[in-house]
């Protein structure tokens, strides 16, 4: 077993001060991959808030993605303390060096060092701070965000629900569109199971099963008979009147950690609670909660299959699996700045449609756009049965596509580009289907 980073639970002032020792050694003994940022101050103006820059310095930002792990928001939620160690020692190992070439990972141990000191919340339930409101705002206007991880920590005051020794995955995509469902439950059930594997019985709940359980009856455990038209922040209640103060601009967002990220970029997020009521630090806490965070950003150097290149699955914005539109770019920062501008168009796309004709060698596919904000450049994407594509036109003009494949189909990638609004005629022609085998 490797030496854990503490062997302790660090406590007050004396135990903040432990933690912020560490990060200073830890980034002078990593010089090479890492180095250390100050997001702001405590509200109290005595504490730096850190964060802990880690990645292969010596490939250009705009080849590799972005993930930010953030942790101990609420102060008296004490296993973020040891976790957030855990997580940069694995960074810094050798068994992640593919994920220092292929990500920036940003980890911000302590986002709440007040709390730390007093062991109390020390913030709000129904919003977010003006502390946490400059913090969140510094980190997001410097690191654009492919996924954005929040860690959290359950212990004996939490509610009725589970006061004993539960571990959480929360998927914290905070709208149902496209397939993000779906998408974030095969990402948490992998993580179930990467962290079962290691020993850890976690459990996936949705925003929806939270809001149930925080707002059900403290005594009884009873919950309450509610539809829920929309999701709710993590921990949180939805307020659409907050904002982060960024430093040039102010975005209309709402006030849990990752949860604006997703709005915003598409980002992937996912919370986690751990548990140090239940989990001693020397009975492996750290280890329980950073075999989350190691999972999902191995997950973010592989392709998955109804993706063209590695990476989170980020890029359906708009449709499903077998017609989308995604993200144009061939670096994952070109692609950061597509997805955040089409993004925030998918309610445009109105027509999004594909029919085979009597021939069986042509598909035909329309795409409607309403919006404005034009040139708009980005991928139609559509899942084939066909393996042999010959030919797409786009308004009757032969472009150049790409094709890439999982085990029973093809992917065809083919950029378009909208000058105006209106409709967008596709032909492709192909071999007819014949099922192989």
């Amino acid at each position: 077993m490797k030496k854990r980073v503490f062997d302790h639970m660090p406590m007050g002032e004396e135990g903040l001060k432990e933690i912020y020792s560490w990060l200073d050694n830890f980034v002078r003994d990593n010089h090479e991959i890492a180095e250390k940022i100050v997001l702001g101050k405590s509200e109290d103006h005595k504490w730096d808030v850190p964060a802990v820059v880690v990645t292969n310095k010596s490939i250009p930002e705009d080849e590799k993605q972005i993930a930010i792990v953030t942790l101990t928001r609420h102060g008296h939620e004490r296993g973020t303390r040891i976790v957030g160690p855990e997580i940069l020692n694995y960074l810094a190992s050798y068994d992640a060096r593919e994920t220092r070439d292929k990500q920036t990972v940003v980890v911000v141990p302590v986002v709440n060092p007040v709390g730390v000191v007093l062991d109390e919340f020390n913030s709000t339930m129904y919003g977010i701070t003006d502390h946490e409101k400059k913090i969140f705002g510094n980190l997001c206007s410097s690191y654009i965000p492919d996924m954005m991880i929040d860690y959290h920590s359950l212990g004996p005051s939490k509610p009725s629900y589970d006061a004993g020794d539960m571990e959480v995955i929360i998927p914290a995509n905070t709208t149902k569109w496209g397939m993000d469902e779906q998408i974030y439950q095969y990402v948490a059930n992998k993580l179930k199971e990467a962290a079962a594997a290691e020993g850890w019985p976690y459990e996936i709940h949705t925003l929806e099963d939270l809001n149930l359980y925080y707002f059900g009856e403290a005594e009884t455990g009873r919950l309450p008979h509610r539809y829920l038209q929309e999701k709710v922040f993590l921990l949180h209640l939805q307020n659409a009147s907050e904002h982060y103060d960024f430093p040039l601009q102010n975005m209309d967002y709402t006030n849990y950690t990752n949860g604006p990220a997703y709005l915003k970029w598409h980002t992937l997020v996912f919370g986690v609670e751990t548990n140090h009521w239940a989990i001693k630090v020397e009975d492996g806490l750290g280890e329980s909660g950073a075999v989350i965070c190691k999972d999902l950003l191995n997950m973010g150097n592989k392709r998955f299959s109804w993706e063209k290149e590695p990476g989170y699955p980020t890029n359906i914005l708009v449709g499903d699996f077998r017609n989308s539109i995604r993200p144009s770019g061939k670096t994952p920062g070109e692609r950061r700045i597509s997805r955040e501008k089409i993004w925030k168009e998918r309610a445009n796309f109105d027509i999004l449609k594909r029919e085979i004709l009597e021939d069986p060698e042509v598909t035909l596919v329309n795409v409607g756009y309403l919006g404005e904000n034009v040139p708009l450049d980005f991928e139609l994407c559509l899942r084939m049965r066909q393996d042999m594509i010959k030919k797409v036109l786009v308004e009757k003009q032969e472009v150049k596509f790409e094709t890439f494949k999982d085990n029973c189909s093809t992917f065809l990638s083919i950029p378009m580009s909208i000058k105006k609004a209106g409709l967008s005629k596709v032909k492709i022609i192909h071999e007819a289907y014949r099922r192989k085998g």
